[in-house]
Formats: C-alpha cells, sequence, structure tokens
C-alpha cells in the first residue's frame, strides 16, 4: 500500500503495540495505530470505536469474549505468545477472523493487507451504491429488540431524512402513515423476527410526508443478526397500472353501453313495426265505421296508446345511437336561456338557479333538439337531486382548449383535440359515492322510483355522437358537477344534400311497397288500394328488385324499408336505381331522416316516411312524392 492512500487504522487491546508497528512497517502498510489498555471500563468505548481492525490479546479475550461481540463491529485478530488448539477454537466460534502467534508476523500482515483491501472494496461498493436510486439500508439487530442502521446510500439518506431511534420498520428503509397497511406491516415484521427473508409492496411515506409505493426486499447477512435492506419507489408503475385498469373499465363501460344500445335498437325496430301495423289497423276501422259507432272511442284510445309508445320508442332510438337532424350552428348561452323557461315551470320552487354565461363561447355544430335534451335532462337530475331540502342549481358555460395529452382526462368520451364549448350543472345536492357515480350511465338504471332510467343514457349517446366528453364530480353531501364539452362548430357552412327531381307523367298509379313484416305490406295495400292505387308488395330486398326488374316500366314509386333480410334496403336501391334512376323511392325506417340518410351514405331517396306511421301519414307522404316527382 502507497504512502498517499488512507491509513488502516487498527486498535492494540493488550498487544505489544511496537511489534505490530515493525509488521506492518515490514508490509509497507500506511497505519494508524491506537492502544487502548485492558479494563472492564473501557468496554463502553468499543460502541464508539471506528478503527478498520480491533488485535485483542490471548488474556484480554479471554476477560470480553462473552459481551464484546455486541458491541464490535471490526474485524478481530486473537494474538498470542503461544497458539492453542482451545483458543483458536474459542476464537472463531466467537467470530474472530484469526487466531495467530506472536511469531507468525507474515501472517498478520497478510491479514493486515486483506483488511486493507477490503476496506478500499468496501469504499468502492459504497461509491457506487450512492449512484444508486433504489435505498440500500444495512442494520444489525439489536439484543432486545429493534436494530442499528450501520450504513445508508445517499438516496435512502434523502427519503429518510434523519433517523434517531431505529426500529422494525427502519430496519425496511420505511415511514409507515396513513394509508399504510398496517396488518401486512405486522407480518413482516413477524417474518423479521424469524429471521426470514421478506419482499413486499407497501404504501410509504417520505420524511416530507409525501406518499409512494415501494418495493423493498430485506435478507440476513451470513455475519449473524445483520440485515440488509433494498427498496425502491414503483410509484409510476401503480400509477400506469391503475391508468391501464381505469382505461380497461372504460372500454369495458363503452362496449357494455354499445352493445345495449344495438340490443335497444334492434327492439326499437321491431317496436316501430307492430306500432305502424296498430296504428293503421286502427285508423282503417276508424274510417270504416260511422262516426257515431260505439267502438270510436275505443279505437281512439289505442291511437293514442300507440302514439305514446312511439315516443318511448323514439327515446329507445335516441340511447341507441341519436341522429342527428339539421345541423346548425347552436349557441349555448342562447339554448340555457330558453331552457330555463322550460325548466323554471318543472322545479321546486325551493330550488335557486343561478347561471354565469361566458360572452365569447364558440358555436356548436349540432341538432338544437338534442343539445336541448342533454341540457334538460341533466338540470332535472340535478334539480331532483334538491327536491326535498332546496338548494342551488348553478348553469355555466366557458371555453376551453384540449391537446392531445388531455384527451384522457375525461371519464366519458374521447374529445377531439381543439377549440371546444363547455356546458356545466351543479347542484347542492346529496351528491353520490363512486359506486353510484360508476353506474349513472348505465341504460335502464335509477335510483327514483317509476323511472325509465335511460335519461342520462340518452345524453352520453348523444355527446359521444358528437364527439365530445363528461367530467363528474360529486362526492356523499357535497353535490354533484357535471362538465360536457363539445366541438367548436368549423368556420365554415355545411353543404346539404341535393334533393332529386323528376318528372313523370302517368294516369295509373303503380306503387312496389317493399317490407319484411306482412302486417305492414298488408296496411299498404289496405290503405291504397281503395284510393286507386295499385300495390305490388315484396318481403325482401332480393324479391324487390325481380318485381322491379319485371314492372319498372309501370312503377312510379317505390316503398323502401331499409332493414330486411336476405337483402338490406341500401342494396336494394342500388340495383334498383342501376336500373331505372327515374323511379322515385322513398325511404322508410325507424330513424330520423338524417340517421337514414347517413347509414345509407347520401343515397338519393326521393323521401322519408318515418316508423310507427298512421294511414293517413301514408297516403299523404305518397301523394306528395308523387306530386313532387312530376312537377
Amino acid at each position: 500500500m502507497t504512502a498517499n492512500q488512507e491509513s488502516l487504522s487498527i486498535l492494540c487491546l493488550g498487544v505489544d503495540l511496537p511489534w505490530v508497528a515493525k509488521v506492518c512497517r515490514d508490509e509497507e502498510l500506511n497505519v494508524d495505530l491506537k492502544e487502548l489498555p485492558w479494563s472492564e471500563a473501557a468496554s463502553a468505548q468499543l460502541q464508539d470505536l471506528t478503527q478498520d481492525v480491533v488485535l485483542v490479546g490471548a488474556s484480554a479475550f479471554r476477560q470480553w469474549r462473552d459481551w464484546a461481540q455486541a458491541v464490535v463491529l471490526r474485524p478481530v485478530i486473537v494474538v498470542a505468545e503461544k497458539i492453542e488448539d482451545g483458543l483458536v477454537t474459542a476464537a472463531l466460534r466467537w467470530g474472530a477472523l484469526d487466531a495467530l502467534s506472536t511469531k507468525d508476523e507474515g501472517r498478520l500482515g497478510a491479514r493486515l493487507q486483506g483488511i486493507a483491501y477490503r476496506r478500499v472494496g468496501r469504499e468502492l461498493a459504497g461509491e457506487i451504491l450512492s449512484y444508486l436510486e433504489e435505498s440500500v439500508l444495512i442494520a444489525r439487530s439489536r439484543p432486545n429488540d429493534g436494530y442499528d442502521i450501520i450504513y445508508r446510500n445517499p438516496a435512502c439518506v434523502r427519503r429518510m431524512g434523519a433517523v434517531n431511534g431505529h426500529s422494525g420498520d427502519r430496519l425496511l428503509c420505511l415511514s409507515p402513515g396513513p394509508r399504510t397497511d398496517m396488518r401486512k406491516l405486522d407480518e413482516i415484521r413477524h417474518e423479521l423476527r424469524a429471521g426470514h427473508p421478506v419482499r413486499a409492496e407497501l404504501i410509504d411515506y417520505r420524511s416530507d410526508g409525501e406518499m409512494l409505493w415501494t418495493e423493498f426486499s430485506a435478507a440476513p447477512l451470513s455475519v449473524p443478526g445483520y440485515w440488509v435492506a433494498v427498496s425502491r419507489d414503483v410509484s409510476r408503475r401503480h400509477e400506469s397500472e391503475d391508468n391501464a385498469q381505469r382505461l380497461r373499465e372504460l372500454v369495458i363501460k363503452s362496449q357494455k353501453h354499445e352493445n345495449t344500445a344495438v340490443l335497444a335498437a334492434g327492439i326499437a325496430h321491431d317496436f316501430n313495426n307492430i306500432l305502424t301495423g296498430i296504428v293503421g289497423s286502427a285508423e282503417l276501422a276508424r274510417m270504416a265505421l260511422p262516426p257515431e259507432h260505439a267502438v270510436q272511442a275505443d279505437i281512439e284510445t289505442i291511437i293514442q296508446a300507440s302514439e305514446r309508445a312511439a315516443e318511448l320508442n323514439r327515446e329507445l332510438l335516441d340511447f341507441a345511437g341519436p341522429g342527428k337532424g339539421a345541423l346548425e350552428p347552436v349557441y349555448l348561452n342562447s339554448m340555457v336561456t330558453t331552457m330555463l323557461v322550460i325548466l323554471r315551470s318543472r322545479m321546486q320552487k325551493s330550488i335557486v338557479v343561478r347561471k354565469a354565461l361566458r360572452p365569447d363561447i364558440p358555436p356548436i355544430e349540432a341538432d338544437p333538439t338534442e343539445i336541448q335534451q342533454v341540457m334538460l335532462n341533466l338540470c332535472m337530475n340535478a334539480s331532483e337531486a334538491m327536491a326535498e331540502a332546496g338548494g342551488t342549481l348553478s348553469i355555466t358555460t366557458d371555453r376551453v382548449d384540449i391537446g392531445d395529452d388531455e384527451r384522457g382526462r375525461f371519464a366519458y368520451g374521447w374529445p377531439q383535440p381543439g377549440s371546444h364549448a363547455v356546458f356545466e350543472v351543479s347542484d347542492t345536492g346529496c351528491g353520490m359515492d363512486p359506486a353510484l357515480t360508476a353506474r349513472i350511465f348505465e341504460p335502464f338504471f335509477t335510483t327514483k322510483e317509476g323511472a325509465r332510467g335511460i335519461g342520462l343514457s340518452v345524453v352520453l349517446s348523444i355527446v359521444k355522437a358528437y364527439r365530445g366528453g363528461i367530467d363528474i364530480d360529486t362526492s356523499p353531501g357535497g353535490g354533484t358537477t357535471v362538465r360536457i364539452v363539445l366541438p367548436a362548430a368549423p368556420e365554415r357552412e355545411r353543404r346539404r344534400p341535393e334533393k332529386v327531381q323528376r318528372v313523370r307523367e302517368a294516369e295509373h298509379r303503380t306503387i312496389l311497397f317493399v317490407d319484411d313484416e306482412e302486417m305492414l305490406r298488408s296496411l299498404a295495400q289496405r290503405a291504397l288500394e281503395p284510393l286507386g292505387y295499385r300495390v305490388l308488395v315484396a318481403p325482401d330486398g332480393v324479391e324487390a328488385v325481380r318485381l322491379f326488374r319485371e314492372n319498372m316500366t309501370e312503377i312510379d314509386l317505390v316503398v323502401l324499408d331499409l332493414s330486411m333480410p336476405r337483402k338490406g334496403g341500401e342494396d336494394a336501391f342500388k340495383e334498383m336505381h342501376a336500373l331505372d334512376e327515374r323511379v322515385p323511392v322513398l325511404l322508410c325506417c325507424g330513424y330520423d331522416e338524417a340517421s337514414a340518410r347517413e347509414k345509407t351514405r347520401g343515397a338519393l331517396f326521393a323521401g322519408y316516411l318515418a316508423k310507427p306511421f298512421g294511414v293517413g301519414t301514408l297516403i299523404e307522404t305518397v301523394r306528395a312524392t308523387l306530386a313532387k316527382a312530376v312537377s
């Protein structure tokens, strides 16, 4: 070892100091020698020693070996003028590094050289550990309980701060707090006391009180009573896992909503056909009987009940996928003012309405009826939350720019980047717990007796259809705030679909009526044939194309259902249009006109007949379409 290296510190306890100095000179060791005369009073000083090695004489060793092991942390070499087997055995069992004779100077020199090199290795290891982000701690078990900390790397010091008392928690680099799993911590303590290695994850707290997730492991070392603990911050991984779980839940929730929407659309389609048959048959019966007939009142009841059922069916279709009517710029501030006139008449007088409308919010491009439905549904839900005790209903409008990194923060929806208009409804009602909040947009879920539970589902469908987003802030007893963002309208005028006009004259009218419901085909024949129309009927697109090909010189109008087996209305229209594009086709389905055109990719139909329809509506629509075709 060269002179410029840090010296090796040696404590001589009952050993001849000049002899030790001579051995070190012969080995060219740079040493710092210290002598401590042996006495029982000297034992108190041993705990504070910082020497690299302790040389103890045989006589002193026999007196202190029963208690010195608990306080001496450095390597110990027992030195005697004459080595006996009993002394060697006792020294090694006690934990000494070696037991040697004063005549064996070379062996002592080799031992001291080895200790010096190991110390350099420890210093290098300590330097390496200082670069680690993980917290590393080495500790020694106390005889009674707890631990003394022998070493902490800088990461551990930064995380734990100053350490005075040393407990079982400190062995694991832990600082338990309010959210730490104390049951798991007790299990860990039990395993450590039993001398078993431990590996676990827990919520921990930094010295400044910040919470984090910690992954740590602790294991006993080869020297009895010594432990090493390594821990690292895994909060980012837990945050990523939480975000991934949240995304999975959103996907499942979205799929659940979409699956229910598909089911609702199918039910609504079939229900429309049934209602059309009921309404049409009732109207035919009413037309066949004199006005004063006794059953006219019952027929009127049937028609009115069918109309109420049709309204409910339209709500189902809105939930299944709201169709946009005429899209136009919608100004939320103006709509709020109009909506409040309706709202105040339906709310309790104990509810105070406040509004804060930002004047410069951009318009959105939407169907005004749908946006009004969103506003009314949210405001009515808020007012019902305050129905018993009263409260304040606050309506706010605002504008916000959403970046790419902000799209995923909404509880529902995935808004596109760009400028958005904001509509926010807050109440001071009872609020909701997380379990209830997670279900409020589920189809048919409700906490109100007698309610249908599709109002908020329709809200979600409309917002998602316009590529908006929804956020909810609520807690039990803390009221609820629902915030909706909708994309601003583009700065351009929308081009509307061109409408078909066709010139054709004929003395006799032939109509091809295409629908998969026998009841509706029969209704069309019974309603139109008495008026002089010739009605051909087809149950699906395949049969419709065949009849059209055979009779296209005579057919003046096609009434075409959109959803049918074998071949749907869209494909049938394309084939008939290719055969003779002059024949007008009247689209008949349960969707609103804009949605129907969107589903048929802008096909140029001559008109639209919404299901369910009555006999009068069928006749008037047929007449108007034919008149337009020949004008």
